[in-house]
């Protein structure tokens, strides 16, 4: 059994062509001598948390397989180059392949992907991608920017948006492409910055113009307390009184006489005796 011989001198060890349905964690064991790991052609459904122990591990081949899941702990393989998970029913990679910074080629061709982790941007190493035939909608943009990234193959995925189905086989025209949409996406970030901070400087004003608002009705009362204590409105004020007192006066004695003379004329209008 390949197995339980452990690696060989150069570091390899071969469980391929096999009918393992599950990743053996006895490989734990050889994390201080497995370099190079190749395990395609069996029945194994996942890579688990114990690919994590193999801190030294090179290059990891599991095509061929029924995977469904690779644990964020292959982020821990941070001497990883080559990743082969080609030809298996992966939907997602797991975000922490980003740590494995010396990762130099991804084949993942032949899935169920529907995305590509946006850290693959910071790969630093990375040259070689190879998505094919999986069912993307979209990858990262700023593939387009990484400096060591010679090659992206992403034909054969029919709802891929990011480049016209002619171009997705030219890595170069397909760059061209990501870098369009990326400075475009950043134009929009840029304008939306602009206009989030607009509505913030609105409020504000709009907040001060209230509190001014505010401010001059309270300014207002001041002053008309102040006009009506001035002397010059006191006795403007005053003579206004002394004018309506006595024209209410006027009124009432006006009044009072009118009232005198038709009771007078009623009673004399309704005497009953002779006047001597």
């Amino acid at each position: 059994d390949d197995l339980s011989a452990g690696p060989a001198e150069d570091g390899t060890l071969d469980l391929s062509h096999n009918t393992r349905t599950v990743f053996p964690p006895e490989l734990c064991q050889f994390s201080q001598t497995l370099l190079h790991l190749d395990a395609k052609n069996n029945s194994l459904t996942q890579v688990p948390e114990c690919i994590s122990c193999l801190a030294l591990l090179q290059s990891l081949d599991v095509s061929l397989n029924q995977i469904e899941y690779i644990d964020k702990g292959i982020g821990q393989c941070i001497r990883l180059r080559s990743l082969n998970v080609s030809r298996n029913r992966l939907e997602s990679l797991p975000n922490e392949l980003s740590n494995c910074i010396l990762l130099e080629k991804i084949v993942a061709d032949q899935n169920r992907l529907t995305a590509l982790p946006e850290t693959l941007i910071d790969l630093i190493a990375i040259s070689t991608i190879d998505v094919r035939d999986n069912q993307l909608t979209s990858i990262p943009l700023g593939l387009c920017r990484v400096p060591t990234l010679k090659t992206v193959l992403c034909y054969g995925n029919n709802d891929l948006t990011v480049a016209p189905e002619h171009m997705r086989d030219d890595t170069d025209l397909l760059f061209h492409c990501l870098e369009m949409q990326l400075k475009f996406k950043e134009v929009i970030a840029a304008k939306s910055n602009q206009r989030d901070e607009l509505q913030v400087k609105a409020e504000e004003i709009r907040e001060e113009l209230n509190n001014a608002t505010n401010c001059i009705s309270e300014l207002e009362k001041d002053i008309a307390v102040l006009v009506w204590e001035r002397p010059d409105e006191y006795m403007r004020r005053k003579e206004r009184f002394v004018e309506l007192v006595k024209f209410a006066a006027d009124k009432i004695v006006f009044y009072w006489r009118l009232t005198k003379d038709a009771a007078l004329k009623w009673w004399n209008d309704h005497k009953t005796h002779p006047e001597y």
